[in-house]
């Protein structure tokens, strides 16, 4: 008994985790080769909205919750989890890092926009405490974004 979306497809990740033959009235062919132990389960990225074959949708912290708040959980435990793997492998200093709420990132800059140029369009919001086009170390070319304080 399972659950399924609007594809048919299982909410829950269902493995099968033993299986016996009790009669295979077919010869085994001489070029099949049995493996030692079973493969190990192949985890896809896109499976953010599903759950592993271990999770329950009755856990304690999914009851009394609708749909959209359970699948809300399932990506921020997704988003934790790679946040934890970029961490391991030295990408990010620390899995809970966040940025300052003060900063403000700025993406898709033209390559000849300057500091000065975004500091005088952003001053009319407020204040500016510093303001950096982030450059290229080699060349000095614009990377074509930028950090406003």
């Amino acid at each position: 008994k399972a659950f399924v979306d609007k594809d048919y497809r299982p909410l829950q990740n269902i493995r099968i985790h033993h299986t016996m033959v009790l009669d295979d009235p077919f010869p085994t062919p001489p070029e099949l080769v049995i493996p030692d132990a079973s493969p190990l389960p192949i985890v896809c990225s896109d499976d953010i909205d599903h759950l592993e074959a271990g999770e329950s949708i009755e856990d304690e912290d999914y009851k009394d919750r609708t749909e959209a708040e359970i699948q809300e959980s399932i990506k921020e435990k997704e988003i934790k989890a790679k946040a934890i793997v970029l961490e391991m492998i030295g990408d990010l200093p620390s899995a809970d890092i966040a940025p300052p709420d003060n900063v403000l990132f700025i993406a898709k800059l033209n390559s000849v926009t300057e500091d000065a140029d975004l500091e005088l369009i952003f001053s009319r919001f407020g204040k500016i405490k510093s303001c950096e086009v982030i450059r290229d170390w080699k060349t000095g070319n614009s990377l074509q974004y930028a950090f406003i304080e």
